[in-house]
């Protein structure tokens, strides 16, 4: 299931997908992104390219995961198949990165057995913890398009390299891998110190970064949650003030209302339920209005 990550991570592979290729596969070229859709079962992979490998054509399938998840072998050995008979059965390097700590995760090779125990399937992929990754050894890369990862890794939300990373994405001229990184960093839980410190340092790069899709999406994403909060504190208000009213004249229609209130979801017409209930004078006109039959 898509998470906070999901779009995010997206994106990333999106702007230096070269960049990831040299870092996850040793003597690899990038050659070209390829769709990510594996059309088999409509599965989405996080990212798929292809590379040449010691001069032979291959395909880079990396994951995103920010959780634990049991079945991850499964997932990405459905994942290598797909992508290499959609691509003509070229060999698939698989690379798991995981961004949060989140117990032992499954290691390769995911292996699978017969009833009689016999194994018949064994499938190795590569895995990479970023939250085990030293901040250090990621700045070391010289890569710029992993550099948004800092505050997912070991020691990443310090303030010294957290200047860092942003002042080499800044005179690189890499406003979305800019924004992207402060995406990343406005997800990670580093107390009231560390948060004041994103804000600090990327107030100070908004005039970069309002040119930025990138940041101006997370912008509209965050204005838009932002709205539907109010929208749903307002409904909320709005039923409370409903049940309220049924509880001071029609005591007995109390769980009708709040059966029915379940499968109102807007304003509008929680809003003229109200002004009916206001105007009722028994407790059947109170049932009508409630349950809507007064419309027939």
């Amino acid at each position: 299931m898509p998470g906070p990550f999901d779009s995010t991570t997206k994106r990333l592979l999106r702007e230096k997908p070269e960049h990831y290729v040299t870092w996850l596969v040793a003597q690899a070229v990038f050659v070209r992104p390829l769709p990510t859709e594996l059309k088999s079962r409509n599965v989405f992979a996080d990212g798929l390219f292809a590379i040449t490998v010691n001069g032979k054509p291959a395909l880079l399938h990396i994951e995103f995961q920010t959780r634990n998840d049991p079945n991850m072998g499964k997932r990405l050995l459905e994942y290598n198949i797909l992508a290499s008979s959609e691509n003509g059965w070229l060999p698939v390097y698989t690379v798991v990165i995981y961004l949060r700590r989140d117990g032992n995760v499954p290691k390769s090779p995911f292996i699978r057995k017969l009833p009689n125990s016999k194994e018949y399937q064994r499938f190795y992929y590569d895995i990479i913890e970023i939250a085990k990754l030293p901040a250090r050894t990621l700045l070391d890369t010289g890569l710029l398009g992993l550099l948004p990862l800092l505050p997912m890794t070991d020691g990443g939300t310090e303030p010294e390299l957290m200047q860092e990373m942003t002042s080499t994405l800044e005179d690189a001229g890499e406003r979305e891998l800019l924004a992207l990184a402060f995406a990343f960093g406005g997800l990670v839980d580093g107390g009231k110190a560390y948060n004041a410190l994103v804000r600090s340092i990327f107030t100070m790069l908004d005039d970069i970064l309002e040119e930025s899709w990138t940041y101006q999406e997370i912008l509209r994403k965050g204005f838009e949650k932002g709205r539907e909060e109010e929208r749903q504190q307002r409904i909320q208000e709005q039923r409370e003030t409903v049940i309220s009213f049924v509880q001071i004249r029609f005591p007995e229609l109390v769980p009708l209302a709040e059966q029915h209130l379940l499968f109102i979801h807007k304003t509008e017409e929680l809003h003229n339920l109200i002004l009916k209930l206001f105007v009722v004078q028994t407790a059947e006109e109170a049932r009508r209005a409630i349950t809507g039959t007064d419309e027939e």
